[in-house]
């Protein structure tokens, strides 16, 4: 049943969200700050040339508690990514190697990239593709935002080829659909999706269709990323992963980055970036922001630092050595990469007012809610086209659960009306959660799965008993660690955990 959230209530949770971030800013430890986060990872010579499947290389980037799993995920795709970010930031130009395993059951005849920047706002092209070494025949689909590369023979299951191209990417000036998550704004260079990538193949075959408006882009299998870019020298690069090297010559600087295993990487950058750091166990975490901003840059590093120790404790250990969250600019509050997070622009400045509200009102929900999405989207994967509730709705439930564990009951609850809000915005609709994306109209994807979404969880929690709805979620994490998660497969643990039969539960709230 939906619930009425009233003007009164929204000012009210203003001032406690006000009140909450006063406190956590008087708080918060913040150390100096400097343009680069101190590094303890050893320099590794020639890392970028190293053989396939030298897995050693990515044992800087996970907690001790972690490396385990670089001696499982066999056949897990590996890519080598080197590219050049031109002066004045309009052109990308770069080389891409591919190590491709088919872990599926069927042979494949092709293998699908995805081109990105050809529907938000840039341009992907592609040239010299080869399987193994021999050119080969590629046909752009999908308004040019699918590669099409077909294989010279079947790739039977459990065999490898490499494929490799080269690419350049036009670098847009003006936020573009998709959330405006690509490009070059306000001196900061925002690369989201820019390189050729390749989705998940499953039982509907290749993820290649036209992405949605309203949802996120990828869909991707968990992977391992050596990437090297040349950049200018005083250009402060921040990305997924670690960074194992650094040389400047001249006036141009070369990062090697390891990254993974991840279902993605990102990179952001600007010369005016400043960053403060905390460490939370093996975990170093950095804010990075402009100098202006640095007081709300404390905020959402401790928001983080918070975030981190209570899904830590609740979903499992998050695997990587640093975390990073950039001031970024985009049309979304904030946006999910792995080990890399971009919280938007508005919420730094504290005269912006958003719906009607201070910005600030938002910073501790969105960190949070980017935050959890290590576990749900990165560490567990799941089609975020299809069933966008796995990730999102599970998302907002997890940041309530940050507000009940920093902040206490009532804290909890008030985020927790926000929910009530959201739905209200199609009037308390029952309309499924599970829908994918393209299906919702107009305000019904936020409104159902950020709204209505994690009020479900919260009656599958109730439903099942807290105690058992807690181990449930953390061993679906570990279950489905660096694997795909589905709406059937999340039910059927679920029923496993409580011994019960949750098929209304579902019928009435998350299937059509």
């Amino acid at each position: 049943m939906s619930r009425r959230v009233n003007l009164t209530f929204l000012r009210c949770f203003a001032l406690l969200a006000l009140v909450i971030l006063s406190l956590t800013a008087c708080k918060t430890a913040v150390p100096t700050s400097t343009s680069e986060p101190s590094q303890d990872v050893p320099d590794i010579p020639d890392v970028f040339n190293a053989a396939w499947g030298e897995r050693e290389l990515f044992r800087a980037n996970l907690v001790p508690s972690e490396q385990g799993i670089l001696d499982e995920l066999p056949g897990a795709t590996e890519y080598r990514i080197e590219f050049t970010i031109a002066e004045g930031f309009e052109l990308i130009r770069g080389h891409e190697a591919v190590f491709f395993t088919n872990n599926e059951d069927t042979p494949l005849d092709a293998v699908y990239f995805r081109l990105y920047p050809n529907v938000t706002g840039g341009r992907l092209i592609t040239s010299n593709v080869t399987v193994d070494g021999k050119e080969i025949g590629t046909r752009l689909e999908e308004v040019d935002s699918s590669l099409r590369v077909q294989l010279p023979e079947l790739l039977e299951p459990n065999s490898s080829v490499v494929l490799e191209l080269d690419f350049n990417v036009e670098i847009p000036r003006e936020m573009g659909e998709y959330y405006g998550l690509f490009g070059f704004f306000e001196d900061i260079l925002v690369l989201d999706t820019f390189y050729p990538m390749i989705p998940v193949y499953d039982d509907e075959g290749w993820n290649a269709a036209v992405p949605q408006i309203n949802g996120d882009l990828t869909y991707n299998d968990a992977a391992f990323y050596l990437v090297q870019v040349h950049a200018p020298a005083d250009l402060v690069v921040v990305a997924s992963g670690v960074r194992l090297q650094r040389t400047v010559a001249g006036d141009t600087q070369t990062i090697t980055f390891a990254n993974g295993p991840a279902r993605d990487f990102y990179l952001a950058a600007s010369e005016k970036f400043t960053v403060i750091s905390e460490k939370v166990g093996e975990t170093t975490i950095n804010s990075y922001a402009f100098p202006e901003w640095q007081e709300n840059s404390k905020v959402v590093l401790q928001s983080s630092v918070d975030s981190l120790r209570s899904f830590n404790s609740r979903f499992g250990t998050y695997p990587y050595r640093e975390m990073d969250l950039m001031s970024t600019p985009m049309l979304a509050l904030g946006i999910e990469y792995p080990g890399a997070m971009g919280i938007s622009l508005r919420l730094y400045d504290p005269d912006e007012i958003l719906g009607g509200l201070p910005s600030q009102v938002y910073v501790q929900s969105t960190v949070a809610h980017e935050v959890s999405h290590q576990w749900f989207y990165n560490i567990v994967g799941n089609d975020q086209a299809d069933e966008p509730w796995l990730d999102e709705a599970l998302a907002q439930y997890a940041t309530g659960l940050y507000y009940q564990d920093t902040y206490g009951s009532s804290a909890a609850e008030s985020y927790r009306s926000s929910w009530f809000d959201r739905w209200d915005r199609v009037d308390g609709a029952d309309i499924p959660i599970g829908l994918p994306v393209g299906e919702y109209e107009g305000s019904e994807y936020g409104a159902i799965v950020y709204g209505r979404g994690p009020i479900f969880i919260a009656e599958l929690a109730n439903m099942m008993g807290i105690d058992v709805f807690d181990d449930f979620i953390k061993t679906y994490v570990q279950e489905y660690k660096w694997d795909i998660g589905t709406g059937d497969t999340f039910k059927r643990l679920a029923e496993e955990k409580c011994d019960c039969d949750l098929s209304s539960l579902f019928e009435a709230w998350v299937y059509p």
